[in-house]
């Protein structure tokens, strides 16, 4: 598995090596189809040092060269800049299609055979379409895409519908006070980001690239898998307590997540908390429960606003409370938000 996901790593190199050496010459570009006829034809037969491309399973390489034609393709239609290369990392991936069978404790891919799974009963055996495995630090994934009829999901009677604030002190808020409090302040993660720390301080006392550097490096990055698996938990079932109760609709802000974590001040706190996971998890939920999404305009004044006369007035970030100086109406800030948001009727439906 480490071998070919190291193959498919040289391949879209070379894919990008010789378009760019094409480019300089004044050449065509060559796309995938031809590049993968040139590397069977051309360059393999006369290169035999690196017939060991051919060790690999070649449904990965070619996958491999169409992403890489891909990543030229969307350059071209200036939807992103261009490919760049791809460094040795501890983490990746490559996908497979053809003769693949699994069994309760065991799954078949092509040029491995029969391989153990950690997990059993988890892969349905019928109709298996293609799989990816996945590299994660010292660890191997396998995800399998298969074709069968979706399950009914048991729905409680619609309730209805509520606003979503999404914020750093509290990251979720509903308006009955459901929330997904500060991840900063989990017991859980205080203690493992503590060992993080000190883990991190003895990495970078080791010298670099020895053994014990490497030993080192491997319990750091359990760490961070670790706690980025108690944050994406946390996240998930509190969304999932939210959807379960089959609202009408819910409503969450249009959020500039990439122009948040520009702050200098709040960016840490925003790449902590994730608030770009959350909502693209309650697009996924929502979708498979039937639920409407809406999305407010990214100047929608939620926070301003009361949800009881309608006043407007400044609230800075420090203001926990909300007070308005019309009516004198008291309440929470995130609360008062959330219920501006249920109400608002401009909004745009994304699921």
């Amino acid at each position: 598995m480490h071998q070919t996901i190291g193959t498919c790593r040289w391949i879209y190199n070379k894919f990008i090596e010789i378009n760019q050496i094409r480019y300089e010459n004044k050449l065509k570009y060559m796309n995938g189809y031809n590049f993968s006829k040139w590397l069977n034809n051309e360059f393999i037969p006369n290169n035999p040092d690196k017939l060991w491309i051919k060790e690999s399973a070649s449904k990965a390489v070619k996958q491999s060269i169409m992403n890489a034609h891909r990543a030229y393709q969307d350059a071209f239609k200036k939807q992103k800049g261009f490919p760049k290369f791809k460094k040795k990392q501890s983490t990746g991936s490559y996908y497979l299609i053809g003769n693949i069978h699994c069994e309760r404790h065991r799954i078949k891919l092509p040029k491995l055979g029969w391989i153990r799974l950690k997990e059993k009963g988890y892969i349905p055996n019928c109709n298996i379409k293609s799989t990816t495995v996945s590299k994660e630090f010292d660890r191997y994934y396998v995800s399998v895409l298969v074709d069968e009829r979706p399950k009914s999901i048991f729905k409680s009677l619609q309730t209805e519908g509520i606003g979503l604030d999404l914020g750093l002190k509290d990251t979720l808020f509903t308006p009955n006070g459901v929330c997904i409090k500060d991840l900063r302040k989990n017991k859980r993660l205080i203690i493992l980001n503590k060992s993080l720390k000190r883990q991190q301080r003895k990495l970078s006392r080791k010298k670099k690239k020895s053994n014990n550097w490497f030993k080192q490096l491997l319990k750091v990055q359990r760490l961070y898998r670790k706690i980025k698996h108690i944050k994406q938990d946390i996240k998930r079932k509190s969304i999932l307590s939210i959807v379960q109760k089959n609202p009408q609709y819910i409503t969450i802000e249009n959020l500039n997540i990439k122009g948040l974590t520009k702050n200098r001040n709040l960016s840490n706190a925003f790449q902590q908390v994730g608030l770009g996971y959350i909502v693209e998890w309650l697009k996924q939920k929502c979708y498979e429960y039937g639920i409407e999404l809406r999305q407010v305009n990214r100047f929608y004044p939620s926070s301003q606003l009361c949800s009881q006369c309608n006043h407007r007035q400044k609230m800075p970030l420090h203001k926990r409370i909300y007070k308005c100086e019309q009516c004198g109406f008291e309440i929470d800030r995130d609360i008062n938000a959330s219920i501006n948001l249920k109400q608002a009727l401009d909004y745009t439906v994304i699921v």
